[in-house]
């Protein structure tokens, strides 16, 4: 497993595109979403989305395959209008844990069928490696799951899907695997994310440790910039949104000229904008 993989696996991505190799589909209807019951306060959530984007959700149930094969789930809103959303085939068995997984997901659609943005970066961008679409995106989806995860911070709580979903452990298993080679914007968003996420301060203190094990003392500084932004920040509007996330990238990829966000009016469908320099 490259580093690149091993730093997308452990977490739990909102993307744009999705990778798998099988898939089931199940028809909603009033009673079941993917063959589950959901409680009726993730089912008004389902039913909100599809309502403000006059669309049924298509949901699977899918088996993920090369660098994505760890997801738990993913949505996004197609270029059609469609919100799609798929749960990993391994929780198929596991209503709980699958019901935690929709739920999650129907928050990070309804942020988005509410006109909160997704952010890709501008095709003219290049780095060392490639265009930044290509060699970085991957980055910029983290950083936009984690600040959505903040902006719905108090449902997570609500419906107890930080109990259900917690992954801490699985960054450090990664961390540890990278040991020798130099950090980077990944890790530190995953550490932002075990500021921000972690229920227990001896997890975080565990992840701290391996990193500076790793001599990772970059990303333990960024890491620890990013969640402060994100904690002050008020997470209640697009536009709150774009300016978080404006401030963390620029932490990620400090440059002299400022980073810009523009509108992508190729879009309709749902929001994006594209990040530029």
């Amino acid at each position: 497993m490259n580093k690149a993989t091993v730093k997308k696996a452990f977490c739990l991505l909102l993307v744009i595109g999705l990778l798998f190799v099988k898939t089931d589909v199940f028809a909603q209807n009033a009673r079941l979403f993917l063959g589950i019951k959901l409680r009726a306060e993730v089912q008004a959530l389902a039913d909100e989305i599809e309502n403000k984007t006059k669309r049924k959700i298509s949901a699977h149930f899918v088996e993920y395959a090369g660098e994505e094969q760890f997801l738990l789930g993913s949505s996004f809103i197609h270029s059609d209008g469609v919100p799609y959303l798929a749960v990993s085939i391994d929780l198929k068995d596991q209503p709980k844990k699958a019901e935690a997984v929709i739920a999650h997901e129907l928050l990070h659609l309804r942020l988005r069928a509410n006109g909160y943005p997704v952010f890709l970066f501008d095709p003219k961008v290049k780095t060392k490696r490639g265009r930044a679409q290509d060699v970085e995106q991957s980055n910029v989806n983290d950083l936009t799951s984690l600040i959505e995860h903040r902006a719905f911070k108090s449902e997570m709580e609500r419906f107890g899907l930080n109990e259900a979903l917690n992954l801490a452990g699985e960054t450090e298993r990664g961390a540890l695997a990278l040991r020798g080679e130099a950090d980077a914007q990944a890790d530190a968003i995953n550490f932002a994310r075990a500021l921000l996420e972690y229920q227990n301060a001896a997890d975080i203190e565990a992840l701290r440790k391996i990193y500076r094990d790793n001599k990772w003392q970059q990303s333990l500084k960024i890491g620890q910039e990013i969640a402060d932004i994100i904690k002050r920040a008020q997470l209640d509007s697009p536009a709150a949104t774009a300016s978080t996330f404006r401030l963390c990238t620029s932490k990620l990829y400090p440059t002299p000229r400022p980073i810009k966000l523009t509108p992508d009016k190729t879009i309709t469908a749902y929001r994006q904008m594209l990040i530029g320099f």
